[in-house]
């Protein structure tokens, strides 16, 4: 199993969960992330994904990145991901920017729930 670790942040956001993922996404792991991100985010209705840390991600963690923005209805999943960031060329790629929010920091992000 490729490593990869996920940590909740503190976050003054009510409605919103805050997880930073380090490491590399892909075959092995992407349905434990999923299952984790889901398990973590506790019925909250936004949620934010800081990516800044992932070295690696395949197809199978990318597809898993669109389940997630389906989940939470696009506007309510924020990525954090520096121009820089290692898999920031690859969710350019893919568009990933359009169905979440992506900004380089949290404070970028708009990430409200619905009433």
């Amino acid at each position: 199993m490729t490593p990869y670790e996920l940590e909740v942040v503190d976050s003054d956001r009510e409605n919103v969960t805050l997880l930073e993922l380090r490491g590399e996404l892909d075959l092995t792991n992407a349905s434990d992330v999923e299952r984790q991100v889901t398990g973590l985010a506790g019925g909250r209705p936004g949620l934010v994904l800081d990516l800044n840390s992932v070295a690696f991600i395949d197809s199978a963690a990318l597809q898993m990145l669109f389940r997630l923005a389906r989940r939470f209805d696009g506007p309510q999943l924020g990525l954090v991901l520096a121009p820089g960031a290692l898999v920031a060329r690859t969710l350019a790629i893919v568009g990933l920017g359009e169905v979440a929010s992506i900004g380089s920091t949290v404070d970028e992000l708009v990430v409200e729930p619905r009433s």
